[in-house]
């Protein structure tokens, strides 16, 4: 089905919008996540280990790289829009048969 009417849509706008969302999803999943990642390791130790330390600032980091990430698909996504719409707004020929209309006569009862 063919798009009727095909929008122009501003690829930073969308990309912007993408990374906020994504960046936003890791900022309230990651720390939530990595928290409990360091409950279920540090359990049976006493000391913990220098990856501790790694993860957390991994946890710090990971929504910028998310946030870059949804920046990236959101352009790559507008743009595959953009691709899609234009090639949805190529003329076509329609092509309609006239109607051929079969007249009863009076011998003709079926």
């Amino acid at each position: 089905m063919a798009i009727s009417r095909a929008a122009s849509i501003n690829v930073f706008s969308v990309a912007l919008i993408s990374g906020a969302l994504h960046g936003g999803a890791a900022m309230l999943f990651v720390p939530i996540f990595s928290f409990l990642l360091l409950c279920w390791s540090t359990s049976a130790q006493v000391n913990p280990s220098p990856a501790v330390d790694q993860g957390m600032v991994l946890a710090v980091i990971a929504p910028a790289f998310c946030a870059a990430f949804g920046f990236v698909v959101g352009a790559l996504g507008a743009l595959a829009h953009h691709a899609l719409a234009q090639n949805q707004r190529r003329d076509t020929v329609e092509v309609s048969e006239p109607t051929q209309i079969r007249t009863a006569s009076v011998t003709n009862v079926a």
